[in-house]
């Protein structure tokens, strides 16, 4: 009877075996509402499982982390010390990623401080700003930006390609040109956006059809990061 009193006992100073279980289950509920939001509205080709693992470990984690510093400046010392042996080499290629992994973090504060209803409140509505966001497709530019490469023979000049970009494009700008002597071909790259995108093969045709041009490709801009 004693045990089962001790594992209930709500105290100040030290938490119990019940706030514990409690604060780490739910924090561990709320991650997964976090990275299932993330699934749901995840573009592009980024997408990892071991990242979902590892904003779920993140928020879990820094529920446990607060509970451990609550009410004891010396551990909270000491754990800093512990975080600042770590080094993180893993490079997030979106941005919105970080944001995910901050959102993990402050929740599991929340829960770790047992500031339950800001957990709580905090994650519905920001799961439903970011489904808003995501389903009106805000921050979004007006037109969709194309990476347009390909290879030309060195005697391949750039007003061929004036005609062709002045029908289809409403602009276009020179990114690189790179000779390649041992191939005996140059490489371009142009970021281009098109006046109709249902044209795009009738241009891509053109290009294609200009004398001395190889290798045409045409990369959209939309949903895509450096990789």
């Amino acid at each position: 009877m004693n045990g089962l009193t001790n594992f209930f006992n709500f105290t100040p100073t030290e938490l119990s075996s019940a706030v514990i279980v409690f604060n780490i289950l739910f924090s561990f509920l709320l991650q997964l509402v976090i990275v299932w939001t993330y699934h749901k509205t995840h573009k592009g080709f980024s997408y990892s499982q071991s990242f979902i693992f590892t904003v779920v470990m993140i928020g879990v984690l820094a529920t446990v982390v607060m509970m451990v510093v609550a009410n004891n400046l010396i551990g909270a010392f000491g754990l800093l010390g512990a975080f600042s042996l770590i080094r993180f080499r893993t490079i997030v290629k979106e941005t919105k990623d970080v944001g995910f992994v901050f959102f993990a973090l402050a929740i599991g504060v929340a829960v770790g401080t047992n500031n339950y209803a800001i957990a709580l409140i905090a994650t519905t509505l920001l799961c439903l700003m970011i489904f808003g966001m995501f389903r009106y497709n805000i921050g979004a530019g007006s037109k969709i930006g194309y990476l347009l490469m390909f290879h030309a023979e060195p005697a391949f000049r750039l007003v061929s390609l004036d005609a062709s970009f002045a029908e289809h494009l409403t602009s276009s700008e020179l990114l690189h040109a790179k000779q390649h002597p041992h191939a005996n071909t140059n490489e371009y790259a142009f970021a281009i956006r098109f006046r109709d995108e249902q044209r795009m093969e009738k241009f891509l045709d053109a290009i294609r059809g200009l004398s001395g041009v190889s290798r045409v490709e045409l990369i959209t801009g939309k949903h895509s990061i450096e990789y």
